[in-house]
C-alpha cells in the first residue's frame, strides 16, 4: 500500500508538468562588428543573410567597396544608399532591421510631437530611436537598415 501511494504522489507531481510549455529560447544576442577600412582595391563583404550582426562603418569608407551579402543578392552600401533616396553618410552601422529594432541607437533626440519617420518607393527614414523602432516594427520597413547619428534609413530590395 505504502509503494502505491508513493508511485501516487509522483505521477502526480510529473503529470501537471508534462503538458507545461517550454520556457521560450530567448533571441540570439546581436553583436557589432567593426568594418576595417578598405586598403588598395580591397572589397569587404557584409553577411546579412543571418541575424545577428550589426556592421560599424567608418566615415571616411569608400561605400562602394562595401559589399552586403543578403537572401536577395549582393549590393554594395553606395547602391542601397543609392536606392533609399537619401543623403546618408558619416559613420555607418548597417544591419538587418529586426537586429537594429534592438538596439539602442542613440540617435539625437528630435523635438516635436509627431512622427519622424516618412517613406517612398523603396526606403522609409526615420529620426530618433523610438520612431525608428516604431517604423522597424510594422510592415513599412525592409529587411535593411542603416543608421547614422541623425536617424536610418530602411531600405526595401
Amino acid at each position: 500500500m505504502k509503494r502505491a501511494l508513493l508511485a501516487l504522489s509522483l505521477v502526480s507531481l510529473v503529470v501537471p508538468f508534462g503538458n507545461a510549455q517550454l520556457p521560450k529560447t530567448t533571441p540570439a544576442r546581436v553583436k557589432t562588428q567593426e568594418v576595417a577600412r578598405q586598403s588598395g582595391t580591397k572589397v569587404s563583404t557584409l553577411d546579412l543573410s543571418q541575424k545577428g550582426t550589426i556592421y560599424a562603418i567608418p566615415k571616411d569608407s569608400d561605400f562602394g567597396r562595401i559589399r552586403v551579402h543578403t537572401e536577395k543578392g549582393d549590393f554594395t552600401v553606395a547602391e542601397l544608399i543609392q536606392k533609399s533616396g537619401h543623403n546618408v553618410n558619416g559613420k555607418l552601422r548597417v544591419g538587418l532591421t529586426s537586429d537594429i529594432r534592438t538596439q539602442k541607437l542613440a540617435l539625437r533626440h528630435v523635438a516635436g510631437g509627431r512622427l519622424n519617420f516618412d517613406c517612398g518607393d523603396l526606403a522609409c527614414y526615420c529620426r530618433g530611436d523610438e520612431d525608428c523602432n516604431d517604423l522597424f516594427s510594422g510592415t513599412k520597413c525592409g529587411p535593411i537598415a542603416i543608421c547614422t547619428e541623425d536617424g536610418c534609413v530602411c531600405i526595401r530590395i
